[in-house]
């Protein structure tokens, strides 16, 4: 774990205090008015998030140029029109489409921008058609391309069965600036050389050395400082949400993801952050719509989504700087050959950062709202109540025995059913050809693959009853949520990109939920000893 980041906590004892024990050998970085002073101390290279975020724009296409922008507006009646037909007929979807797919191919030139117009609009009206759902989209657009391997959405191909998916897990990928099938906006939306966009091409490769920094300073599962933040957590989440019950966790979704970021904040930096400050993190959550979107569709939102972005990468690297935590992170640059080493060392901070929020702190507040939602046989915004079946444990005693059974295994069939991350991007390697609608298709070297992990989970040929949730299911371990079948022989050789933050997650949702189903029996206890008093 990350050198000298004390386990110890001050002020921690009540809701809105946080604190942090420095450690002697520690220095805390001078302010940078103080020029000369900067320039003795070890923070000399630390640098400026501001100006890490504001960094020149990179990989803007026409289709995301203002001139685009202009031309979506001039037209809007047109488009509005053409896009709401289009994304809601799919004989009209897929036409339009395969218009989109002419403009990728030939480098999304200026004279073929008009067709994104309508392209971003139709997407837009498909996602609310079914109910916001991405799964649900999904499989919208999986029928429309005709029920194969693949469809097309955006600016890529989308694989769709649990064989090519986990393929492709198993495989050295290439990667590059893209989320969700789109060039991805860098590096205001997102930081260049974020560790999803690096390839695993070979053995001396950035993304390999950078991975095992990561587990190295952070993510040591097994290491005395991680099990010692464990073991505090219960004591710290009872403090914070006392007598929190599973009826809570729904009602105020808000308060769950600020406890998420808590603890996810705590396990990793051995600081219990303020209310305050775990609201702030909490936006790695409440902002999941707005880091999926193009640039074209934030330049038509005049940058306001960009803007909120920018200012919690800011923030968040803000709170590093406040409890003095530099050293670990100007130490773990050290750990990457130089070839590879962030200067200034805030950019390294800002890239690690993003992966904590977005998959550490987005992820576990994801993963916890599903399995809140689904002890109550509920399910959780923006996740359709038909896709999933709780005909097997239909009532929520038997959803808290589940629970206490394997704890681990009922979070994993949560996030089968609805993974928090529903796909990734990848690059093909060479020439391929598949088929779309019936018609054979052939996409060149460099065009976006995305994997799609939703619809993987849900393959008939691998997963039984794929709909039905089971947490003593037999096939549960080949489940593809994070990034690889998690359980598996020797599943961390077979899937390289296994996620990093996979018993992080799990432990920090298990201390929660053991604290909330604890505090349900407590309930059920005193309201039966209540119920058999007043019958005397």
């Amino acid at each position: 774990m990350g050198a000298n980041c004390g386990t110890g906590l001050k002020n921690c004892g009540s809701a809105g205090k946080g604190g942090r024990e420095i450690t002697p050998d520690q220095t805390a970085a001078p302010p940078p008015e103080d020029v000369e002073a900067l320039m003795k101390s070890p923070w000399y290279n630390w640098g400026s998030i501001e100006y890490v975020v504001n960094e020149p724009l990179e990989n803007v296409g026409w289709e995301a140029s203002w001139l685009s922008v202009a031309g979506l507006y001039l037209l809007l009646p047109v488009n509005l029109l053409i896009g709401v037909l289009v994304g809601l007929i799919q004989f009209l979807f897929t036409s339009w489409s395969s218009l989109t797919i002419c403009s990728v191919k030939a480098g999304n030139p200026i004279y073929l921008i008009w067709v994104w117009w309508s392209y971003v609009v139709a997407g837009l009206t498909a996602l609310v058609a079914q109910a916001r759902s991405r799964l649900g989209l999904f499989l919208w657009e999986k029928d429309a391309f005709g029920g194969g391997d693949y469809f097309w959405h955006g600016q890529g191909i989308w694989a769709t069965t649990y064989s090519v998916c986990s393929d492709i897990l198993k495989s050295e990928q290439d990667r590059g600036p893209a989320f969700g099938a789109f060039t991805a906006p860098v590096p205001d939306i997102f930081p260049k050389k974020l560790l999803i966009f690096l390839p695993n091409i070979g053995n001396d490769n950035e993304w390999r050395y950078l991975r095992q920094a990561l587990h190295e300073v952070f993510l040591t599962h097994t290491g005395q400082t991680y099990q010692l933040r464990q073991k505090s957590l219960p004591r710290l989440i009872a403090d914070q949400w006392p007598g929190a019950q599973l009826q809570d966790l729904t009602k105020d979704t808000a308060r769950l993801q600020e406890l998420v970021s808590k603890c996810v904040f705590y396990m990793l930096f051995g600081v219990w952050v303020t209310d305050e400050e775990a609201k702030t993190l909490s936006a790695w959550r409440s902002y999941a719509s707005l880091f999926v979107l193009p640039r074209l569709v934030q330049r038509a939102m005049f940058n306001l989504g960009i803007r909120k972005v920018k200012q919690l990468r800011i923030d968040t690297v803000r709170m590093i700087e406040k409890y003095k935590l530099e050293d670990i992170f100007s130490k773990m640059n050290d750990l990457l050959p130089q070839r590879y080493r962030r200067d200034p060392v805030v950019k390294l901070c800002d890239e690690i950062l993003y992966v904590i929020g977005f998959a550490g702190i987005g992820g576990t507040s994801a993963m916890c709202e599903t399995a809140a939602a689904f002890f109550q046989l509920q399910t959780p915004a923006e996740f359709p109540r038909s896709r999933v079946d709780f005909s097997k444990y239909d009532n929520s005693e038997m959803m808290i025995q589940a629970y206490n059974r394997d704890p681990f295994n009922f979070l994993k069939e949560c996030c089968r059913i609805d993974p928090p991350v529903t796909s990734a991007t990848s690059v093909l390697k060479e020439e391929m050809s598949c088929l779309l609608n019936g018609r054979k298709n052939v996409f060149p070297k460099g065009m976006f693959r995305q994997y799609a992990l939703s619809l993987a989970n849900r393959d008939q040929s691998v997963f039984q009853n794929p709909q039905v949730f089971d947490p003593d299911r037999t096939d549960l371990d080949k489940a593809l949520s994070w990034n690889g079948a998690f359980g598996e022989a020797g599943y961390e050789k077979t899937y390289p990109r296994i996620c990093p933050g996979r018993y992080l997650s799990l432990d920090v949702g298990r201390e929660i939920f053991s604290f909330v189903v604890a505090n349900e029996a407590s309930h059920t206890n005193q309201a039966m000893q209540k119920a058999l008093g007043g019958a005397k």
